[in-house]
Order: structure tokens, then sequence, then C-alpha cells
């Protein structure tokens, strides 16, 4: 039982990093998860899953910042839109982006707690991909290297 409870508390400690991250710094927010998960990957996989997935959900917010800033800016460039509605529509998509990243977090620490783990439906998923495709390659190079 006590290793269930530590295993609970490593998974949470992800989630928290990742929100206390935002106030540090935003790249904090996705670079300290990132460090969990190579700390836990081996040790306690749970902990090393639910670390992966805070990073990509850090790294996925800030994505979708840039991206919806990237839109504003193509519409100032075509007149549909003026800079100061550029200003307002960034600030309040900024601001609802902010309040879902941090709901995500806090929901996930609870998940975790409770030894669930939790997905994130607007993470992009790329670290648990890229991390998925060099597992697989590291697999068949090991299978192949064992039947010679």
């Amino acid at each position: 039982m006590h290793n269930d409870t530590k295993q609970r508390q490593y998974m949470a400690l992800a989630p928290l990093a990742s929100l206390a991250g935002i106030f540090i710094d935003p790249l904090a927010s996705t670079i300290a998860p990132l460090l969990l998960y190579f700390i836990f990957r081996n040790k306690q996989p749970n902990a090393g899953i639910t670390a992966l997935r805070a990073a990509d959900l850090a790294f996925s917010i800030q994505l979708w910042i840039v991206l919806i800033s990237l839109i504003l800016m193509l519409g100032i460039s075509i007149n549909v839109v003026s800079t100061s509605q550029t200003q307002q529509m960034m600030g309040i998509a900024t601001t609802l982006i902010l309040v879902i990243f941090m709901v995500s977090l806090l929901y996930a620490a609870y998940q975790a707690f409770t030894g669930k783990m939790c997905t994130y439906i607007i993470s992009f998923k790329i670290a648990e991909r890229v991390l998925g495709l060099v597992d697989k390659k590291k697999t068949t190079n090991t299978n192949s290297n064992n039947k010679l």
C-alpha cells in the first residue's frame, strides 16, 4: 500500500510541476515534467507516462497560442481585422487557453492522486509519438541484432 501511495504522489508531481512552471517561465512548464519523465520512466512507469503527457500538454498549449497569433496576424495582413481587434481577440484567446491549461493540470493532479492516468484532448501528443517511435525502433534493432 505504501508503494501505491508513493506512485500516486510521483504521478501528481508532473502536472503540479507544469502548473508551477507557468508562473516561473512558459518553457519551465514543459521542461519540468519532461525531466520528471526521464527520471521516472523506468522506475515508476505510470509516473513517467503522466509526466510525458503533462510535458506534451504544456508544449501543445504553447503551439496553440502561436497558431492563434499567426492566424490573427494573417487576418491583419489581409485586412479582415484591425490591430485593436486583434489585440483584444489575442488577449481573450490567451486567457481562455491558459485557463483550460490550468484546469487540465489540476484535474490531472487529482486523477493522479486517485491512481488514474489522464489524457488531454487539446494535446498534440508529439512527445508520446516521437518517444513511441524511438522505442519501437530500439525494439526492432534489438530483435534484429538478436537474430544475427
